[in-house]
């Protein structure tokens, strides 16, 4: 690696081989972390930071000679990569997510009654954003739901206009992507 090449230039100065590279993986790991963004209830990006982490330990793996750990460390990390999303698809569930947009009147805890109504369904909430409108006491409330395929969408949507200050709910749909993709 470059520090033991700056040993092998200057041997009359005493150098710490082990500190460059602390320091580029410390860097990483700054750059890391600008990569995870939190959207909602959801983290995004943690695999991306992993990767640009393992990645660095790769090309100091090459720059300090160790061709064969790092080939080694590329395939593994390529098949983590590769298979982590079907796993998740297989543990998780496959679903769709399917956004709930409530028109509803401010300040009456409807956030919380539509929370439970999705929690007495067995749906999982993955994100939550309310919308103030300008012009009135309104807000929109967006609920992102995973929702299975056998998911009652028309008793869901009846359930939550019941929901005294409700005044409309709209739904849309798209199929779930995760962060490995």
């Amino acid at each position: 690696s470059l520090g033991m090449y700056m040993r092998d230039i200057f041997p009359d100065i005493q150098l710490d081989p082990t500190r460059l590279p602390a320091q580029i993986l410390a860097g990483i790991g700054f750059v890391g972390a600008g990569t995870i963004i939190r959207e909602g209830l959801s983290v995004k990006g943690i695999t991306t930071a992993a990767s640009l982490l393992a990645i660095t330990c790769v090309g100091l793996a090459v720059g300090a000679g160790f061709f064969e750990g790092a080939i080694f460390a590329t395939i593994l990390i390529f098949l983590i990569l590769c298979f982590t999303s079907p796993v998740q698809n297989i543990v998780l569930g496959k679903g769709k997510v399917t956004t709930f947009s409530l028109t509803a009147t401010k300040g009456r805890g409807i956030m919380g009654k539509a929370q439970e109504v999705f929690e007495d369904n067995e749906l999982d909430v993955l994100s939550i954003k309310q919308i103030k409108l300008n012009a009135s006491d309104n807000v929109i409330i967006k609920f992102v739901v995973r929702c299975m395929e056998d998911t009652d969408k028309e008793n869901l949507v009846q359930t939550l206009c019941k929901i005294e200050g409700v005044s409309e709910v709209n739904l849309a749909k798209s199929t779930i992507k995760s962060d490995a993709e």
